[in-house]
Protein backbone atom coordinates (compact mmCIF):
# COMPACT_ATOMS: atom_id res chain seq x y z
CA UNK A 1 0.00 0.00 0.00
CA UNK A 2 1.17 3.53 -0.76
CA UNK A 3 1.34 6.08 2.03
CA UNK A 4 1.78 8.77 -0.62
CA UNK A 5 -1.30 10.40 -2.21
CA UNK A 6 -2.24 9.31 -5.72
CA UNK A 7 -1.54 11.88 -8.46
CA UNK A 8 -3.63 11.75 -11.64
CA UNK A 9 -1.68 12.85 -14.72
CA UNK A 10 -4.19 13.65 -17.48
CA UNK A 11 -2.85 13.93 -21.04
CA UNK A 12 -5.02 14.77 -24.07
CA UNK A 13 -3.48 13.68 -27.36
CA UNK A 14 -4.04 14.02 -31.08
CA UNK A 15 -1.72 12.65 -33.78
CA UNK A 16 1.41 12.82 -31.65
CA UNK A 17 2.57 9.22 -32.07
CA UNK A 18 6.02 10.58 -32.97
CA UNK A 19 6.32 12.58 -29.72
CA UNK A 20 4.12 11.15 -27.00
CA UNK A 21 6.56 8.33 -26.27
CA UNK A 22 9.06 10.89 -24.94
CA UNK A 23 6.36 12.34 -22.71
CA UNK A 24 5.33 8.95 -21.34
CA UNK A 25 8.96 7.95 -20.78
CA UNK A 26 9.38 11.08 -18.67
CA UNK A 27 6.36 10.00 -16.59
CA UNK A 28 7.87 6.55 -16.10
CA UNK A 29 11.12 8.16 -14.92
CA UNK A 30 9.43 10.01 -12.02
CA UNK A 31 10.97 9.55 -8.59
CA UNK A 32 7.44 9.84 -7.18
CA UNK A 33 5.78 6.56 -8.08
CA UNK A 34 2.17 6.74 -6.90
CA UNK A 35 0.58 8.13 -10.05
CA UNK A 36 -1.93 7.16 -12.70
CA UNK A 37 -1.38 8.29 -16.28
CA UNK A 38 -4.66 8.87 -18.13
CA UNK A 39 -4.25 9.50 -21.87
CA UNK A 40 -7.39 10.61 -23.73
CA UNK A 41 -7.25 10.45 -27.53
CA UNK A 42 -9.10 13.16 -29.48
CA UNK A 43 -9.49 10.98 -32.60
CA UNK A 44 -5.93 10.39 -33.80
CA UNK A 45 -5.44 8.95 -37.28
CA UNK A 46 -1.75 8.09 -36.90
CA UNK A 47 -0.11 5.28 -34.90
CA UNK A 48 -1.13 6.63 -31.48
CA UNK A 49 -3.19 3.48 -30.73
CA UNK A 50 -0.14 1.28 -31.29
CA UNK A 51 2.18 3.45 -29.22
CA UNK A 52 -0.23 3.61 -26.28
CA UNK A 53 -0.91 -0.11 -26.40
CA UNK A 54 2.80 -0.69 -25.77
CA UNK A 55 2.87 1.64 -22.76
CA UNK A 56 -0.30 0.24 -21.23
CA UNK A 57 1.16 -3.27 -21.57
CA UNK A 58 4.46 -2.08 -20.07
CA UNK A 59 3.00 -0.37 -17.00
CA UNK A 60 -0.49 -0.82 -15.54
CA UNK A 61 -0.45 2.74 -14.17
CA UNK A 62 -1.15 3.96 -17.71
CA UNK A 63 -4.70 4.09 -19.09
CA UNK A 64 -5.70 4.81 -22.68
CA UNK A 65 -9.16 6.17 -23.51
CA UNK A 66 -10.87 7.77 -26.48
CA UNK A 67 -12.94 10.91 -26.21
CA UNK A 68 -16.62 9.87 -26.28
CA UNK A 69 -18.16 10.70 -29.66
CA UNK A 70 -20.90 12.80 -28.08
CA UNK A 71 -18.30 15.14 -26.56
CA UNK A 72 -17.04 18.15 -28.58
CA UNK A 73 -13.77 17.60 -30.41
CA UNK A 74 -10.73 19.21 -28.83
CA UNK A 75 -8.17 18.92 -26.08
CA UNK A 76 -10.45 20.57 -23.52
CA UNK A 77 -13.15 17.92 -23.81
CA UNK A 78 -10.38 15.33 -23.39
CA UNK A 79 -9.05 17.11 -20.30
CA UNK A 80 -12.50 17.23 -18.75
CA UNK A 81 -13.22 13.59 -19.57
CA UNK A 82 -9.86 12.56 -18.14
CA UNK A 83 -10.74 14.31 -14.89
CA UNK A 84 -14.01 12.35 -14.70
CA UNK A 85 -12.05 9.10 -15.07
CA UNK A 86 -9.34 10.03 -12.57
CA UNK A 87 -9.10 8.91 -8.94
CA UNK A 88 -6.16 10.90 -7.59
CA UNK A 89 -6.15 13.17 -4.58
CA UNK A 90 -4.09 15.49 -6.78
CA UNK A 91 -4.48 16.28 -10.48
CA UNK A 92 -1.87 17.52 -12.95
CA UNK A 93 -2.93 18.04 -16.56
CA UNK A 94 -0.02 17.60 -18.95
CA UNK A 95 0.52 17.96 -22.69
CA UNK A 96 1.38 15.15 -25.09
CA UNK A 97 4.63 16.70 -26.31
CA UNK A 98 6.09 18.15 -23.10
CA UNK A 99 8.66 16.51 -20.85
CA UNK A 100 8.66 16.05 -17.06
CA UNK A 101 11.99 16.28 -15.32
CA UNK A 102 12.40 13.32 -12.97
CA UNK A 103 11.56 15.27 -9.77
CA UNK A 104 8.49 16.94 -11.31
CA UNK A 105 5.90 15.19 -9.13
CA UNK A 106 8.07 14.69 -6.04
CA UNK A 107 8.92 18.39 -5.77
CA UNK A 108 5.34 19.52 -6.25
CA UNK A 109 3.90 17.10 -3.71
CA UNK A 110 6.57 17.98 -1.16
CA UNK A 111 5.83 21.72 -1.47
CA UNK A 112 2.05 21.72 -1.20
CA UNK A 113 0.78 21.79 2.38
CA UNK A 114 -2.62 20.90 3.81
CA UNK A 115 -4.22 24.34 3.42
CA UNK A 116 -3.04 24.90 -0.16
CA UNK A 117 -5.21 23.98 -3.12
CA UNK A 118 -2.63 24.26 -5.89
CA UNK A 119 1.10 24.45 -6.55
CA UNK A 120 2.78 26.17 -9.49
CA UNK A 121 6.25 25.44 -10.84
CA UNK A 122 8.62 26.99 -13.33
CA UNK A 123 10.00 25.23 -16.38
CA UNK A 124 12.02 25.39 -19.56
CA UNK A 125 10.70 26.51 -22.91
CA UNK A 126 12.30 25.08 -26.02
CA UNK A 127 11.96 24.44 -29.72
CA UNK A 128 10.51 21.23 -31.19
CA UNK A 129 13.93 19.50 -31.03
CA UNK A 130 14.30 20.64 -27.38
CA UNK A 131 17.28 22.83 -28.20
CA UNK A 132 17.81 26.43 -27.08
CA UNK A 133 16.02 25.97 -23.78
CA UNK A 134 15.17 29.09 -21.80
CA UNK A 135 13.94 29.21 -18.21
CA UNK A 136 10.57 30.71 -17.26
CA UNK A 137 9.56 31.38 -13.67
CA UNK A 138 6.44 32.54 -11.85
CA UNK A 139 7.61 35.29 -9.52
CA UNK A 140 4.46 37.10 -8.51
CA UNK A 141 2.63 38.51 -5.52
CA UNK A 142 -0.42 39.29 -7.66
CA UNK A 143 -1.01 35.98 -9.40
CA UNK A 144 -4.24 36.74 -11.25
CA UNK A 145 -3.21 40.17 -12.49
CA UNK A 146 0.29 39.16 -13.55
CA UNK A 147 -1.07 36.10 -15.32
CA UNK A 148 -3.75 37.82 -17.43
CA UNK A 149 -1.33 40.64 -18.33
CA UNK A 150 1.17 37.97 -19.48
CA UNK A 151 3.80 39.26 -17.04
CA UNK A 152 4.43 35.66 -15.97
CA UNK A 153 4.32 32.39 -17.88
CA UNK A 154 2.15 29.60 -16.50
CA UNK A 155 1.23 26.70 -18.75
CA UNK A 156 -1.27 23.91 -18.13
CA UNK A 157 1.43 21.46 -16.91
CA UNK A 158 2.72 24.08 -14.44
CA UNK A 159 -0.13 23.58 -11.97
CA UNK A 160 -0.77 20.72 -9.56
CA UNK A 161 -4.34 20.85 -8.19
CA UNK A 162 -5.90 19.38 -5.10
CA UNK A 163 -8.83 17.37 -6.41
CA UNK A 164 -11.27 18.58 -3.76
CA UNK A 165 -10.71 22.15 -4.97
CA UNK A 166 -11.71 21.28 -8.55
CA UNK A 167 -14.84 19.32 -7.73
CA UNK A 168 -18.08 21.16 -8.54
CA UNK A 169 -16.16 23.74 -10.61
CA UNK A 170 -16.50 24.34 -14.34
CA UNK A 171 -13.28 23.04 -15.86
CA UNK A 172 -12.07 23.72 -19.42
CA UNK A 173 -14.43 25.58 -21.77
CA UNK A 174 -15.02 23.27 -24.74
CA UNK A 175 -16.50 26.03 -26.92
CA UNK A 176 -13.25 27.98 -27.20
CA UNK A 177 -10.61 27.33 -29.87
CA UNK A 178 -7.78 29.38 -28.38
CA UNK A 179 -6.76 30.60 -24.92
CA UNK A 180 -8.72 27.75 -23.33
CA UNK A 181 -6.05 27.11 -20.71
CA UNK A 182 -5.74 30.85 -20.01
CA UNK A 183 -9.50 31.18 -19.64
CA UNK A 184 -9.56 28.28 -17.18
CA UNK A 185 -6.57 29.41 -15.12
CA UNK A 186 -7.71 33.05 -14.99
CA UNK A 187 -11.01 31.87 -13.47
CA UNK A 188 -9.12 29.75 -10.96
CA UNK A 189 -6.61 32.45 -10.02
CA UNK A 190 -9.16 35.26 -9.66
CA UNK A 191 -9.46 36.21 -5.96
CA UNK A 192 -7.52 33.07 -4.93
CA UNK A 193 -5.92 34.08 -1.60
CA UNK A 194 -2.13 33.91 -1.44
CA UNK A 195 -2.24 31.43 1.43
CA UNK A 196 -3.98 28.85 -0.78
CA UNK A 197 -1.19 28.32 -3.30
CA UNK A 198 2.58 27.95 -3.41
CA UNK A 199 5.15 28.51 -6.14
CA UNK A 200 8.40 26.71 -6.91
CA UNK A 201 10.80 28.69 -9.06
CA UNK A 202 12.78 25.55 -9.89
CA UNK A 203 12.16 24.50 -13.54
CA UNK A 204 10.49 21.09 -13.42
CA UNK A 205 9.35 20.42 -16.99
CA UNK A 206 10.09 21.30 -20.62
CA UNK A 207 7.42 23.08 -22.63
CA UNK A 208 7.85 22.35 -26.33
CA UNK A 209 6.96 25.21 -28.67
CA UNK A 210 6.04 24.37 -32.26
CA UNK A 211 6.35 26.48 -35.40
CA UNK A 212 2.71 25.88 -36.26
CA UNK A 213 1.24 26.44 -32.80
CA UNK A 214 -2.03 28.35 -32.44
CA UNK A 215 -0.14 31.43 -31.28
CA UNK A 216 2.12 31.36 -34.32
CA UNK A 217 -0.81 30.85 -36.69
CA UNK A 218 -2.73 33.67 -34.99
CA UNK A 219 0.15 36.08 -35.55
CA UNK A 220 0.43 35.24 -39.25
CA UNK A 221 -3.21 35.14 -40.26
CA UNK A 222 -6.66 36.21 -39.09
CA UNK A 223 -8.42 33.14 -37.69
CA UNK A 224 -12.03 33.91 -36.79
CA UNK A 225 -12.38 31.11 -34.25
CA UNK A 226 -9.19 32.19 -32.49
CA UNK A 227 -10.22 35.86 -32.48
CA UNK A 228 -13.60 35.09 -30.96
CA UNK A 229 -11.91 33.05 -28.22
CA UNK A 230 -9.55 35.94 -27.48
CA UNK A 231 -12.50 38.34 -27.29
CA UNK A 232 -14.30 35.99 -24.89
CA UNK A 233 -11.22 35.94 -22.67
CA UNK A 234 -10.94 39.74 -22.73
CA UNK A 235 -14.62 40.32 -21.92
CA UNK A 236 -14.47 37.90 -18.98
CA UNK A 237 -11.42 39.62 -17.56
CA UNK A 238 -12.59 43.19 -18.01
CA UNK A 239 -15.72 42.17 -16.08
CA UNK A 240 -13.52 40.81 -13.29
CA UNK A 241 -11.40 43.96 -13.39
CA UNK A 242 -14.52 46.07 -12.84
CA UNK A 243 -15.40 43.98 -9.79
CA UNK A 244 -12.02 44.60 -8.18
CA UNK A 245 -11.77 48.14 -9.61
CA UNK A 246 -8.37 47.52 -11.17
CA UNK A 247 -7.75 50.39 -13.59
CA UNK A 248 -4.70 48.76 -15.22
CA UNK A 249 -6.69 45.70 -16.23
CA UNK A 250 -9.70 47.71 -17.37
CA UNK A 251 -7.49 49.84 -19.59
CA UNK A 252 -5.57 46.85 -20.96
CA UNK A 253 -8.61 44.79 -21.90
CA UNK A 254 -10.66 47.81 -22.98
CA UNK A 255 -7.99 48.79 -25.51
CA UNK A 256 -7.69 45.17 -26.61
CA UNK A 257 -11.42 44.96 -27.30
CA UNK A 258 -11.49 48.22 -29.25
CA UNK A 259 -8.68 46.99 -31.48
CA UNK A 260 -10.29 43.55 -31.85
CA UNK A 261 -13.65 45.11 -32.75
CA UNK A 262 -12.21 47.21 -35.59
CA UNK A 263 -10.13 44.26 -36.86
CA UNK A 264 -13.26 42.09 -36.89
CA UNK A 265 -15.03 44.77 -38.94
CA UNK A 266 -12.17 44.82 -41.44
CA UNK A 267 -12.19 41.03 -41.78
CA UNK A 268 -16.01 40.68 -41.93
CA UNK A 269 -15.86 38.57 -38.79
CA UNK A 270 -19.49 39.10 -37.80
CA UNK A 271 -19.56 36.78 -34.79
CA UNK A 272 -16.60 38.43 -33.07
CA UNK A 273 -17.73 41.91 -34.07
CA UNK A 274 -21.27 41.51 -32.68
CA UNK A 275 -19.97 39.90 -29.50
CA UNK A 276 -17.54 42.74 -28.79
CA UNK A 277 -19.93 45.50 -29.91
CA UNK A 278 -22.65 44.48 -27.48
CA UNK A 279 -20.26 43.81 -24.62
CA UNK A 280 -18.59 47.21 -24.95
CA UNK A 281 -22.02 48.85 -25.13
CA UNK A 282 -23.15 47.18 -21.90
CA UNK A 283 -19.79 47.92 -20.32
CA UNK A 284 -20.06 51.66 -21.06
CA UNK A 285 -23.79 52.10 -20.50
CA UNK A 286 -23.83 52.20 -16.66
CA UNK A 287 -21.19 54.95 -16.67
CA UNK A 288 -22.18 56.99 -19.72
CA UNK A 289 -25.22 56.25 -21.86
CA UNK A 290 -24.01 58.91 -24.30
CA UNK A 291 -20.64 57.19 -24.80
CA UNK A 292 -22.29 53.78 -25.11
CA UNK A 293 -24.64 55.03 -27.85
CA UNK A 294 -21.81 56.90 -29.59
CA UNK A 295 -19.66 53.77 -29.76
CA UNK A 296 -22.57 51.60 -30.90
CA UNK A 297 -23.54 54.10 -33.59
CA UNK A 298 -19.97 54.48 -34.84
CA UNK A 299 -19.33 50.80 -35.43
CA UNK A 300 -22.83 50.20 -36.78
CA UNK A 301 -22.31 52.92 -39.40
CA UNK A 302 -18.97 51.45 -40.44
CA UNK A 303 -20.53 48.01 -40.62
CA UNK A 304 -23.41 49.19 -42.80
CA UNK A 305 -21.08 50.86 -45.29
CA UNK A 306 -18.42 48.11 -45.11
CA UNK A 307 -15.75 50.65 -44.22
CA UNK A 308 -12.98 51.02 -41.71
CA UNK A 309 -11.85 54.36 -40.34
CA UNK A 310 -8.46 54.93 -38.78
CA UNK A 311 -9.64 58.31 -37.46
CA UNK A 312 -12.65 56.85 -35.67
CA UNK A 313 -10.64 53.91 -34.39
CA UNK A 314 -7.96 56.25 -33.06
CA UNK A 315 -10.63 58.28 -31.26
CA UNK A 316 -11.82 55.19 -29.41
CA UNK A 317 -8.30 53.93 -28.76
CA UNK A 318 -7.81 57.18 -26.83
CA UNK A 319 -10.85 56.55 -24.66
CA UNK A 320 -10.10 56.93 -20.95
CA UNK A 321 -11.05 53.50 -19.66
CA UNK A 322 -9.91 54.48 -16.19
CA UNK A 323 -12.92 56.77 -16.00
CA UNK A 324 -15.07 53.66 -15.54
CA UNK A 325 -13.82 53.31 -11.98
CA UNK A 326 -13.33 56.97 -11.09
Amino acid sequence: MHDQPLVSIIIPTYNRAHLIGETLDSVLAQTYTNWEGIVVDDGSTDATDKVLAEYVAKDSRFQYHHRPKERPKGANACRNYGFELSRGEFVNWFDDDDIMLKHFLQTKISHIDQKEVLHICGGYQGTKDLKDLSVFQCKSESLYKDYVLWNIQIFTPSVLFRRSFLENKNLFNTELHKAQEAEFLSRIFFTLPRRYYSITQEPLFIYRQHEHSKSQINRLEYNKKFKYSEAFFAVANISRAKRIRDVDLIEYFGNFLINACFRALEKSDKKTYYYIKWNIFFLLQPYSTKKAIEFFGTVELLDIYFKSSYRLEKRWRQFNWKSLVS
